[in-house]
């Protein structure tokens, strides 16, 4: 019954994340102001936000298609090749950035929406897409880690998987502001160097960590007997 009731749920939210994407791609008729922006170096690409969707419309997707053709056990040498990937998308970028995502733009936005989500976007950008888009990465998440157990790898792996993931994105927006002048998100512009600096590696600290709660809560559900097994 519950194998039925969580496929049906990662068949749910593939869907829910790939609608999202189309509509956030082709369905909104924003501003001309903001058009121009959209349409600088990068086009969507510049968000993480966007990043998010992908990853977890990507990362539902293979799950849904590993309750069809996988497995999901934590006993290594009984896992598909399509779990084993499944596991190390989600211990290393998919609870991390999902987390990340909300709760950091539902942090902002509650402190000065203006920094992060302009109140005139209201007019054109859906609440529902806004929920789709911040508050189901954290929802989708937290039901996964309670409904699915997975394999964890070393620390030290995940860690690096998220610092590079970190590194590569500040590196692309710091790209994108020096060729085009434009910061991707308001509240960098607002910001000194030393200002940017420092959230920066708060929000990297904080991407960081919430590897370690997914890591952790992952273990606190599914027991002692269900330990992660450490990838090599």
């Amino acid at each position: 019954m519950m194998g039925g009731v969580t496929t049906l749920i990662h068949f749910i939210l593939a869907v829910h994340y790939g609608y999202g994407i189309n509509v956030y791609l082709y369905g909104l008729t924003p501003p001309e102001e903001v058009m121009e922006v959209r349409k600088l170096i990068g086009g969507q690409f510049k968000y993480l936000t966007f990043w998010d969707m992908l990853v977890q419309f990507i990362y539902f997707t293979l799950a849904f298609v590993n309750d069809i053709l996988g497995s999901s056990t934590l006993a290594s040498k009984n896992q598909s090749v399509v779990q084993k990937v499944r596991d190390f998308l989600f211990s290393t970028i998919v609870f991390a950035l999902g987390s990340f995502v909300t709760i950091s733009f539902w942090s902002l936005y509650h402190i000065d929406r203006q920094l992060i989500f302009p109140e005139e976007f209201d007019i054109w950008f859906p609440s529902w897409l806004n929920h789709n888009v911040h508050t189901t990465p954290l929802l989708g998440v937290l039901i996964e880690l309670y409904l699915v157990p997975h394999t964890f790898p070393k620390r030290n792996t995940g860690l690096g998987m998220v610092a590079f993931l970190c590194l590569f994105y500040l590196l692309w927006v710091c790209f994108i502001a020096h060729q085009s002048g434009h910061w991707v998100y308001p509240i960098l512009a607002e910001l000194t160097v030393i200002g940017r600096t420092v959230f920066i590696s708060s929000m990297s600290a904080l991407i960081s960590l919430f590897y370690i709660v997914g890591e952790f809560l992952n273990k606190k559900i599914w027991g002692a007997e269900q330990q992660q097994k450490k990838v090599k």
